[in-house]
């Protein structure tokens, strides 16, 4: 089996597990982060860049007083504007600069004083580096990092990341403007250490967020499906993919495990796996189509849903995100229809609570009082507004026609048998 092949293991798990690691070495990282090993002094500063609060030797050959030449070593501390101020060569700029940079930079510098002068820099201290780590991590922010501390060390003295992080495509992005991805799934699985770069400062570490359809279409074809998915049914002619393919359909799954499908009508899904309800959905096709062809994507696990009765021009049940106020929600799903009874909304929640709002005087006057953020399981109810006296009377007097007809049945009996 090819070491890189993730068809028997879940990213989802993967991560998860990385995540468990990651977290008992962020706690070993913090009960030892004040302890200074011997390996910090011997650290290569090759390609570290000064910055403010550095403190460098400077060493070059300067000439005595009796024309012998003497080397000279000075201690600079770089000033908070990048800066640091020579006694002969005045004010120097060694920000963002290598060692072997500002070496050059000085070397130029005494050139006008020494005939092939050198000069040579060493760091004493050097500031910690700043990064910023964004994204699907349980720690955001501007984090301090010592000298060749890599992507990879950086996430994982941090906590990892959360379960929904995409490990396989974090952006490093540097102040030049290039960007490099680095795959830390590969890097986990084959030690692959490409494009797990040295930070330096200023870098931007960004962990992106994990689709939901790579998570669950195409790695899990084992999940199973239950309430509140929000899942995306794809039928096609086989014949016709290439030519004409069919456009996604979205559909919620109820409480009770169902979707109402447009072809097909009630379809139990909940509690089957993705891979067995197309199956079953294969075989329901087969009555309108020659050789169907269905897909199933799992577009989110979770949703509130909301119900549209009456007078509206798509009823139906509606999957809701965030806050959304009644009043929106009516527009986004077409509007009403011409006999809809505006004047008297009804909402029924869960709990038994009931709403009227007032759509003309929303509209028209203003007053939104009513016009109430939704709910999981609100039913709106939007009546026909030719509902006429008899109709009216009719709802109110229909809890007593069962004992009103058993009363006169009664009667009726009687009469017939004195």
């Amino acid at each position: 089996m090819d070491v890189y092949s993730f068809k028997n293991i879940s990213k989802y798990k993967l991560i998860k597990y990385f995540n468990i690691i990651c977290i008992f070495l962020f706690l070993t990282q913090a009960n030892s982060q004040d302890v200074q090993t011997s390996d910090d002094s011997k650290l290569s500063y090759e390609n570290v860049l000064l910055g403010p609060g550095d403190k460098i030797n400077i060493t070059y050959m300067d000439v005595g007083r009796q024309g012998i030449p003497v080397e000279r070593t000075d201690l600079f501390t770089i000033r908070p504007d990048g800066t640091i101020f020579h006694e002969l060569l005045g004010v120097i700029n060694l920000e963002g600069l290598s060692i072997s940079e500002s070496e050059d930079l000085l070397t130029k510098k005494l050139s006008k004083y020494f005939n092939k002068p050198t000069a040579a820099i060493s760091i004493i201290e050097k500031t910690l580096n700043k990064v910023l780590l964004y994204g699907e991590v349980p720690r955001i922010g501007i984090i301090s990092i010592k000298s060749n501390t890599t992507v990879a060390e950086l996430i994982i003295q941090n906590g990892g990341t959360t379960p929904d992080a995409d490990i396989s495509k974090i952006a490093i992005s540097k102040r030049n403007g290039l960007t490099t991805t680095f795959n830390m799934e590969r890097y986990l699985y084959t030690n692959d250490p490409a494009n797990n770069i040295i930070l330096e400062d200023g870098d931007k570490v960004i962990v992106p967020r994990i689709s939901t359809l790579e998570k669950y279409s195409k790695l899990s074809e084992n999940y199973i499906l239950q309430y509140g998915n929000v899942i995306e049914i794809t039928i096609n002619e086989l014949s016709l993919m290439e030519t004409k393919p069919a456009q996604p359909e979205t559909y919620i799954i109820d409480r009770e495990g169902n979707i109402f499908h447009r072809l097909f009508g009630l379809v139990h899904l909940g509690g089957v796996t993705v891979v067995k309800s197309q199956d079953i959905l294969i075989k329901m096709a087969k009555r309108y189509f020659r050789e169907p062809f269905i897909t199933i994507d799992v577009i989110k696990l979770s949703s509130r849903s909301v119900f549209a009765f009456g007078e509206v021009k798509r009823g139906g049940i509606y999957p809701i995100e965030g806050n959304i106020r009644l009043a929106e929600f009516l527009a986004t799903i077409g509007g009403f229809t011409p006999d809809a009874d505006l004047k008297k909304i009804i909402i029924t929640r869960r709990e038994g609570k009931t709403v009227v709002f007032n759509m003309e005087k929303y509209l028209f006057n203003r007053v939104d009082k009513k016009n109430i953020y939704l709910e999981d399981g609100d039913r709106i109810i939007v009546q026909n507004k030719n509902r006429g006296f008899i109709y009216r009377l009719v709802y109110k007097i229909q809890p007593l026609t069962t004992p009103m007809t058993l009363i006169t049945s009664i009667i009726m009996i009687y009469m017939t048998f004195k």
